[in-house]
């Protein structure tokens, strides 16, 4: 039991101090606990004290002195009163916090510096993050407060309803418009016009959230002090800073004000929702497209994620009564850190129920690993259209969310005097860990693969191609038949060729008798013309040849399979074109695509290969490398190998055939055995190509090589 008296209390029991006019105090309940939230509405900074600390600050009224608190604290003696040392380090708190005042007044060095602090640390928030760096711009709370008296009924039993009605068929007629909504959405909002449409509508979408937050707050007696602009992804987007929500008495009032933005921002996403289901195609449709996705897709992706801190962080703090949640948490591993791997004697304390430990223990990782996760794949989406602002934002996520909390870290090991008293144990523990780091990144091998997708597909002679371009005039062979090599299977017209051919033998006749004539009267002048006739024979030889290809004809033995054979009469095809193909009892194929990145690891490494098909997940086939294109193209070999397929691979925005990818990729073709299902030729299948394994950190050196080189180069 630590004693109430002190033999240093004599120092400042004569100060009369008490708070500042800019503190005001808030009376919260947390988990059936009463606590008292200090507001510093100078900084926006709130400060939370139990009711034990609050007995003392209560009695500041700058009249009293502390000796005279003490003994008014002492006189209604408590299993919590605090002894004259914690009365002490409550002034000192309150007074690095800028919240007290006495009647001795402070060097004014020491305000300057405290200023100076404080608009660092502002500062130092705002660049701290590369997703969103802050620039404050004005006070608006004056024109929010009018908007408030303006439309009061906004947040009251009206707005309620009118939200829910045009939210909620919105959210109801989705499902039946979800092909149409995500079918090739990344080439749609890739194009220059879509990119053109989300630069403008993107601020004002943001700006409605915005809105949303300081009109809820005003509403409930909270103030808005700021407005400015965040730079997320170096693109401007509104901002409000309605921090003042934190000292409402209510945590519903609160979690209120947090959803409030994206409430806001669902309400219009729904209004465009409608107006694109209305629209024809066109300007107008892409606009109200880009709302819908920005209003709906970005608020659940980062808002409503309370692993980032955003909007959906509050309302969990708020919800599980928790403040300060994330600091809390990564307190708390701190103290298990100092207690378990340093073994310091007395280790920061943690003031926690078990519940609460049980959400700090969970909460500080996810929010972390989630955190690089979401900032990296957005980097890497970037990256793949803009190489240079992806890589720079990379880095920046590296040095933010990685090297910063390092050497803070190690500042804080090798400075503090309470890590220095025990330097051997912390210097022990660094080297360890550096150790073990090491020893996964750059020595233990770990599991290695490629994975990628294909399409099941058969030998090139068991594929029935139109042989010339023409209208199909009859199909000569049926789905389901057995054929034969050469059988016949569609018969085309092409009408053009066969004018042709008749205008060749009209001129081949004449040439005939030219030379008949010749013979009679000029032998040499005949000889002169055989030598025409022959080229005029092997033009009309060379047509009857493309007439004759214009029968397709099977190339081996086996059951005919005709896709869309219905359709076929009448149809133009194409010289080449796939018209179906034969089961001839030989192994499927399967033709894939690599990246340039993934191709000489495929090729050099591989020790295993195995398909998958969607149709039978849990059942895998090994296959055999038989054919490497040595050059990379852009085209598919199928169309569900790219995004409007279903697929995976980003497609250019201007091919509307689908099989013109964005980047160039290299063609593979692999046997499989003969036990392989073929009833699913020209589907999707899952390749994963086994190799050697590796060190995870050697696999990332040669990543960050190619991608310096790919920058040199670009």
């Amino acid at each position: 039991m630590t004693s109430l008296l002190s033999s240093n209390w004599y120092r400042i029991q004569h100060l009369r101090p008490r708070l500042r006019g800019h503190a005001q105090v808030h009376r919260h309940v947390y988990r059936g606990q009463v606590w008292y939230v200090v507001e510093d509405r100078a900084s926006g900074r709130y400060h939370r004290f139990n009711p034990a600390a609050y007995r003392v600050i209560a009695l500041l009224d700058g009249r009293r002195d502390l000796g005279t608190v003490w003994q008014l604290v002492a006189a209604d003696p408590r299993e919590d009163t605090p002894g004259q040392d914690e009365i002490a380090t409550l002034l000192g708190q309150l007074h690095a916090a800028d919240l007290v005042q006495a009647d001795v007044t402070p060097e004014v060095a020491e305000l300057f510096e405290r200023w100076g602090k404080e608009r660092k640390r502002k500062w130092m928030g705002r660049l701290g993050n590369p997703m969103s760096l802050k620039l404050p711009l004005l006070d608006p709370d004056r024109h929010v407060a009018a908007l408030v008296r303006a439309a009061p009924w906004l947040w009251g039993r009206a707005g309620a309803l009118l939200w829910l009605a045009v939210v909620l068929p919105a959210l109801a007629l989705v499902p039946g418009q979800w092909q149409a909504l995500t079918g090739n959405w990344q080439e749609r909002l890739l194009s220059a016009d879509s990119l053109l449409v989300m630069a403008l509508v993107f601020p004002l979408v943001k700006l409605v959230h915005e809105l949303g937050h300081a009109l809820a707050c005003r509403m409930r007696g909270g103030e808005v002090h700021e407005l400015g602009l965040m730079l997320m992804l170096f693109y401007p987007v509104p901002y409000v800073d309605a921090s003042a929500a934190s000292g409402f008495a209510g945590k519903w009032q609160r979690m209120l004000v947090g959803a409030a933005g994206m409430g806001a921002e669902l309400f219009v996403a729904a209004l465009a929702f409608y107006a694109w289901l209305a629209l024809e195609p066109g300007f107008a449709r892409s606009v109200a497209y880009g709302v819908c996705v920005l209003g709906s897709v970005t608020t659940l992706m980062f808002n409503a994620n309370p692993l980032l801190r955003y909007d959906g962080y509050y309302i969990l703090a708020d919800w599980l009564e928790i403040p300060n949640l994330a600091s809390r948490a990564n307190r708390y591993w701190r103290h298990l850190a100092e207690r378990h791997l340093l073994r310091l004697p007395q280790p920061e304390p943690v003031h926690a129920t078990p519940g609460e430990r049980r959400w700090f223990a969970a909460y500080a990782p996810l929010a972390y690993v989630y955190r690089l996760f979401i900032t990296f794949g957005i980097a890497f989406f970037v990256a793949t259209q803009y190489l240079l602002v992806g890589t720079l934002l990379a880095l920046w996520a590296v040095a933010s969310g990685v090297l910063w909390p390092l050497v803070k870290m190690l500042k804080a090991l090798f400075t503090e005097p309470r890590y220095a008293a025990h330097g051997a144990r912390v210097r022990g523990v660094l080297a360890t860990g550096a150790a073990l780091a090491a020893l996964l990144l750059f020595v233990v091998p770990l599991p290695y693969h490629t994975a990628t997708e294909g399409v099941l597909w058969v030998p090139e002679r068991a594929i029935v191609r139109a042989g010339g371009a023409g209208f199909v005039s009859r199909v000569a062979a049926r789905s389901g038949q057995a054929v034969q090599p050469g059988t016949p299977v569609l018969e085309a017209y092409d009408p053009q060729l066969a004018a042709r051919r008749a205008a060749q033998e009209a001129r081949l006749e004449e040439v005939q008798g030219q030379l008949d004539a010749a013979w009679g009267s000029s032998p040499a002048q005949a000889q002169q013309i055989e030598e025409q006739l022959r080229r005029e024979q092997a033009s009309l030889a060379e047509l009857d040849d493309q007439l004759l290809r214009l029968t397709a004809r099977a190339g081996a033995a086996g059951e005919l399979v005709i896709s869309q054979e219905s359709g076929l009469p009448g149809r133009w095809l194409k010289r080449g074109e796939v018209v179906g193909w034969l089961r001839t009892g030989e192994a499927p194929l399967v033709r894939l695509v690599v990246t340039q990145a993934q191709v000489d690891t495929v090729r050099r490494s591989t020790r295993a290969i195995e398909v998958r098909m969607p149709q039978e997940p849990g059942r895998s086939w090994p296959a055999t490398l038989t054919q490497v294109t040595p050059a990379a193209a852009q085209q598919l070999p199928s169309p569900v190998l790219g995004r409007q397929g279903g697929g995976e691979i980003a497609l250019d925005p201007r091919d509307t055939k689908g099989t013109q990818a964005l980047e160039s990729l290299f063609e593979f073709e692999l046997q499989l055995p003969r036990a392989m299902p073929h009833g699913f030729l020209g589907s999707r299948v899952h390749v994963r190509f086994e190799h050697a394994p590796e060190p995870v950190g050697l696999r990332w050196g040669r990543e960050l090589r190619r991608l310096f080189l790919s920058i040199s180069h670009g």
